[in-house]
């Protein structure tokens, strides 16, 4: 089971995070459910470490890392026996992918600071 996690899976994790820290944070929840919204807030947070924990196990060097876990682009290339052999490269993340993940970073960020 944790192995299958370390995939998109991971971001159910984020998701669960993201409800919970809403219903906890944001004055949604009446002021007599007040012990939930502390049981809410932990939560938010144990989740999010989870996530945190699955997304570095997949991409050690962060979410910023663009490179690819599998290969979409290959050479064909001859092997010593002479047959016609699929040599994966890897490829690098462009600038754009890059400053479009920090931007949305950013109005990550700014969104919940106004909700805040």
């Amino acid at each position: 089971m944790v192995k299958c996690m370390t995939g998109n899976g991971s971001v159910v994790w984020l998701m669960f995070s993201i409800l919970q820290a809403l219903l906890a944070f944001t004055g949604v929840l009446p002021s007599e459910m007040a012990i939930l919204q502390y049981i809410l807030g932990g939560n938010s947070v144990g989740f999010f470490i989870i996530f945190l924990y699955f997304m570095f196990k997949k991409k050690p060097k962060g979410f910023l890392d663009s490179s690819y876990d599998q290969s979409e682009r290959t050479v064909r290339t001859l092997d010593e026996a002479g047959k016609l052999i699929e040599v994966p490269q890897k490829s690098e993340g462009s600038f754009l992918e890059r400053w479009a993940s920090i931007l949305w970073f950013i109005g990550l960020v700014s969104g919940f600071s106004i909700i805040f």
